[in-house]
């Protein structure tokens, strides 16, 4: 019970996930507006939190003990993806700029979200019916066949009530395959993550599905945070520093310290992005670029700016995949108890 007790007192003294986009935005605006960061969280904690006044107080002696905006995002329940680039903005001094690119980003994904929930909706619900269906086939329909039929025939000899039996069976093989692989991924993936990062990278840049999707999330997070810190006039070695410094992505802190050291022996930066090989190979071609014009920082931010559209591209097109092939399977299901149904009725029209 306490336990319990805790959780909910937890959750409700940290900002709803659906409610990140929200907060960010309007954090923006009054920081844009010229409101001090304080002061902004405090107006919009009513608004945003059920507890406010034990958050509010709880933020007030955070800041006091000299910690940084981060903490304050962290103790607000902000997950460690959006941590990152706040963390990096408090040492560029771009975190309201940040903050807006945060809570548009944000928005699009809880967008997504709500929408792959509502294309799930109906098709579940559909599931559990047939399920239902398919349960009661097995229970009261094929026993009456087998009784029947018995009555009439050999009932071992008897192929349609064999092949009826299999059909029922469909939803039960399909909920098992899902459940199974569902645990297999997620045993699979808490396994890889206790894994050195060398050897993690080493692994999802060699999966078939997973290969291109790590390399493009990669390739935008390092983008984005190493061309704010350029962007901002910081040097390339202060730039990996910072990079190395953080504690949200362990990969990008890897990542950060095999550049540096690359760069320290003499390579230049866009060979260090080339010999590293965990970067879509599109980056390459940025840097080169960035590094020729002088404007690495601002390549690279432009190029995360592509990688975030392209992203949200590939999202929103497997998201309309998902209700077709759903209902592909339910076709599949339907189709199955209409045969598991009528196979039996045609065998006994033959026998009379």
């Amino acid at each position: 019970m306490k336990k319990v007790k805790s959780y909910l007192e937890r959750k409700h003294q940290t900002i709803p996930p659906n409610m990140h986009s929200s907060f960010l935005s309007r954090l923006s605006d009054l920081l844009k507006e010229g409101y001090t960061f304080h002061e902004s969280v405090t107006m919009l904690l009513p608004f945003h939190v059920k507890d406010s006044e034990t958050v509010s107080k709880q933020i007030t002696d955070v800041q006091r003990s000299g910690l940084s905006a981060v903490d304050v995002f962290k103790l607000l329940g902000f997950p460690s993806r959006l941590l990152l680039p706040l963390n990096l903005a408090s040492v560029h001094g771009k975190l309201q700029q940040t903050i807006a690119v945060l809570g548009v980003n944000t928005a699009f994904f809880e967008g997504a979200k709500k929408r792959l929930n509502n294309l799930l909706l109906y098709p579940v619900f559909l599931f559990l019916i047939l399920f239902l269906l398919f349960t009661m086939f097995r229970v009261y329909f094929l026993p009456n066949m087998e009784s029947l039929i018995g009555s009439r025939v050999n009932v071992s000899s008897d192929n349609s009530l064999s092949w009826t039996g299999y059909l029922l069976q469909m939803p039960n093989i399909f909920f098992v395959t899902v459940i199974v692989c569902s645990c297999l991924i997620i045993l699979s993936n808490m396994f890889v993550k206790r894994l050195p990062i060398e050897k993690q990278l080493l692994i999802y840049l060699n999966l078939p599905i997973v290969r291109s999707w790590y390399r493009l999330l990669l390739t935008r997070v390092f983008a984005r945070e190493m061309g704010g810190l350029l962007e901002s006039g910081m040097p390339l070695q202060q730039s990996f520093e910072a990079l190395i410094s953080q504690n949200e992505h362990k990969v990008l802190q890897f990542i950060g310290n095999q550049m540096k050291e690359k760069v320290i022996h003499g390579e230049s930066f866009s060979s260090a992005v080339l010999l590293l090989g965990t970067f879509t190979n599109e980056l390459f071609h940025f840097v080169v670029h960035g590094e020729n014009s002088g404007y690495l920082g601002r390549e690279l931010s432009l190029y995360s700016e592509f990688l975030s559209q392209e992203i949200e591209r590939k999202l929103s097109r497997y998201i309309s995949i998902v209700q077709p092939t759903l209902f592909l399977i339910l076709a599949v299901f339907i189709i199955g108890a209409y045969l598991a149904i009528l196979l039996p009725i045609y065998n006994m029209i033959n026998i009379v």
